[in-house]
């Protein structure tokens, strides 16, 4: 088995055809079959079945190119940093959505100031998502809240812990948090997210029962419609963001208060190569010198 085998390889998988993959690594179609034959008589297995056309990719051969895939990734990183490159001149990250309108702007500002010239890709999506792309290479760290299951071969560092609140709209009096929750309309934040389980877990560990009338993905979208009166809601006094009871009514959720944790996750034995130190001063220099009560 050789580098090359297992380009092609990763070829055929990225492009769906061996005449594609052929002209994506310069070979000629008959070669890169070749190349794959070998590669099936050393491993002993059928890394496609040709009974069909054009010929498709095995069980085993779809997780053999997923790790060849893998593999070459890590094999270009040795070749940057033996040949002096400084490869962090690009980093990729990514953030869970209800960070990106307060937190992710003072993050990318601090990180362009600190590497000038510094390029970065940005992904938006769901913790687990996310977490699943810097296991397999396609980002180098990501910002998301605290998973609810250990992640292998990650490792996680606590950056920030966002209390959260019953948010209702100024005319509802203050009261208890099961009250409110149990006599008033219920918006939720997305189940599928690990907030939205952890909500949802919550409220069933207490017994409280809500009448759901909508399920959203996004807390701001959730924060207006609470102000406009369409119901209440369970949502984080969020880093940087304006303090919630500037236009809402607000009670902790639970006794002790019920916390979200964002976390940055990266891969072991990392650490050195990006500049988690960075984000970790941004966020100690912004809880030093804030001044709203809520997050202290």
């Amino acid at each position: 088995m050789n580098l090359q085998q297992l380009k092609s390889l990763v070829a055929i998988y990225e492009n769906n055809s061996f005449s594609a993959a052929a002209d994506k690594v310069s070979l000629s179609h008959s070669a890169i079959s070749l190349q794959i034959r070998t590669l099936e008589e050393e491993f002993g297995q059928k890394l496609f079945d040709r009974s069909t056309r054009p010929a498709k990719l095995t069980p085993t051969g779809k997780a053999t190119a997923l790790a060849a895939q893998k593999a070459l990734k890590m094999v270009n990183t040795v070749k940057l940093i033996g040949s002096g490159l400084q490869h962090r001149d690009q980093i990729s990250f990514g953030v869970v959505p209800t960070e990106t309108q307060h937190f992710l702007p003072v993050v990318l500002r601090e990180l362009q100031q600190h590497q000038t010239g510094l390029r970065i890709r940005v992904k938006s999506g769901l913790s687990g998502m996310l977490a699943l792309q810097v296991l397999n290479l396609d980002l180098d760290f990501a910002i998301l809240t605290a998973p609810i299951t250990a992640l292998p071969e990650l490792q996680v560092q606590e950056l920030v812990i966002e209390p959260l609140y019953v948010i209702f709209p100024k005319h509802i009096q203050p009261d208890t948090d099961e009250a409110i929750l149990s006599s008033q309309p219920f918006i939720a934040f997305e189940n599928m997210t690990w907030m939205g389980h952890q909500v949802s877990a919550r409220l069933q560990a207490r017994g409280i029962q809500v009448n759901e009338i909508m399920e959203v993905d996004s807390l701001d979208a959730i924060e207006k419609m609470v102000r406009e009166g369409f119901g209440v809601s369970i949502v984080p006094q969020r880093f940087l963001a304006p303090p919630l009871e500037e236009h809402l009514n607000l009670v902790p959720f639970c006794t002790p208060q019920e916390t979200r944790r964002l976390v940055l996750i990266h891969r072991a034995g990392e650490e050195a190569d990006l500049p988690i130190a960075s984000i970790q001063k941004i966020i100690s220099d912004r809880i030093e010198t804030r001044t709203t009560p809520s997050l202290s």
